[in-house]
């Protein structure tokens, strides 16, 4: 949505997303140490101690502004209820900056009793390199972790196969992410997830096999899983260009990813999301409010945030994001990062393309209540074009996407934008 110099943003016609009390915050941590060869998010590998200093400062200073300046800029932020630490990988830092960070936040905005607060982990972070292996130093590590507030942990296992972990330039080995992961749930950790890739160059349906009986094995209640999608400058994207024969097709990463859910399912996993599954009451609760559209505060270079109905995305540089944090006239409400004002019609279609991510898909009455109007009604001509084509089922209750359509979400999702 366009803006002129004479509408202020909070002055602009409010969704109810923009009039939704915001009790989520992502953390960015854009430090790791080193890169994976499939990554292109904005990170920095073997950052020095100053710069991680200088990075810890913005974050509360940062957060403090988020709190001074929200009620002006129409922002009710409630106790949170989750705290997401991404990257990069957060695991990184040390503990003593985790516990800082959570402390801080709950003296800002309070903290719900049931705050979920998850922290993304390689697992060297834990166990130590290829080369060095520390048990008694992992388990310290956890245990500060719990002492912050940590109850959630998500491991970046990406794959069960030696040599794809090498391949992929993974800093840890399938014997270190067990213990690993053990190490976490001993430490009393309440929810653990892996991260599993699909389609990686050489991977085959035998290695999901094998990936769904170390999860079998595992204290784990949660999976997440990621297509590879091999983006331009990583050095999977010049592998490809060399080996191409070694990268599987959509049909054999489609039977990979097939053969994954069908594998979950069969250890009790509930498909939730098109990419997540968990046991019951498991659920990414933080993840949970993307697919529900509903707002979200964050902090860190390269951060998205959506408060107030506007969706605003930091610079991904230290330098300018500090810069900005401490510019009264720039911030976490500067204008400078504003990428959307999300009107009426905008927040509709988010309702829409985001709910249909969940199985359970979009509920009719939940939709008529967000907009005043039924997705049905709204959407007409495109849900019956896909219930015909069999990809989109539409009950009194939901439309969802049908066990066929899984396979074609982006196909069925680009219809609606």
């Amino acid at each position: 949505m366009n803006l002129t110099d004479h509408e202020p943003l909070w002055m602009m016609p409010s969704t109810y997303a923009a009039r939704r009390i915001v009790s989520s915050l992502y953390i960015h941590v854009p430090f790791c140490h080193s890169k994976c060869a499939y990554c292109d998010f904005f990170s920095i590998a073997g950052a020095d101690d100053d710069l991680i200093d200088a990075w810890h400062g913005g974050i509360r200073y940062e957060l403090q502004r988020i709190g001074e300046e929200a009620e002006c800029h129409g922002v009710v932020i409630a106790p949170l209820e989750t705290i997401y630490f991404g990257g990069g990988t957060p695991s990184f830092l040390d503990s003593d900056i985790i516990e800082s960070i959570i402390t801080y936040a709950k003296t800002l905005f309070g903290l719900s009793d049931c705050c979920d607060i998850t922290l993304e982990t390689n697992p060297e972070s834990i166990v130590g390199n290829l080369t060095c292996v520390d048990n008694k130093h992992g388990e310290e590590v956890v245990d500060r972790w719990v002492e912050a507030g940590v109850n959630r942990i998500s491991f970046g296992l990406q794959s069960a196969n030696d040599s794809l972990l090498r391949l992929s330039q993974r800093r840890h080995t399938l014997e270190q992410a067990i213990e690993a992961v053990n190490i976490a749930s001993d430490a009393g950790i309440r929810d653990i997830s892996v991260d599993l890739m699909t389609g990686l160059p050489t991977q085959t349906v035998e290695d999901i096999d094998y990936a769904l009986q170390t999860v079998a094995q595992l204290p784990v209640n949660h999976v997440s899983s990621y297509a590879l999608t091999v983006e331009k400058g990583t050095p999977f994207h010049r592998f490809q260009a060399e080996h191409p024969e070694c990268f599987p097709d959509d049909d054999a990463e489609r039977l990979m990813n097939r053969r994954l859910t069908e594998g979950l399912l069969e250890l009790g996993f509930a498909h939730y999301e098109l990419s997540n599954y968990a046991f019951p009451g498991a659920e990414s609760k933080h993840n949970l409010v993307y697919w529900h559209a509903d707002p979200y505060l964050a902090a860190g270079p390269a951060a998205a945030s959506y408060m107030g109905g506007i969706r605003r995305c930091n610079h991904d540089s230290i330098e300018r994001w500090l810069s900005n944090v401490r510019d009264a006239a720039q911030g976490p409400y500067g204008q400078a990062i504003v990428e959307e004002v999300v009107d009426e019609k905008s927040a509709r279609i988010e309702t829409m393309i985001l709910g249909l991510r969940l199985l359970r898909g979009v509920s009719r009455s939940c939709f008529k209540c967000r907009h005043e109007i039924d997705c049905v009604e709204l959407f007409g001509e495109e849900i019956a074009h896909f219930e015909e084509t069999g990809l989109l089922e539409c009950t009194e209750d939901a439309v969802r996407l049908s066990s066929s359509g899984l396979d074609f979400a982006d196909l069925v999702v680009r219809a609606f934008l």
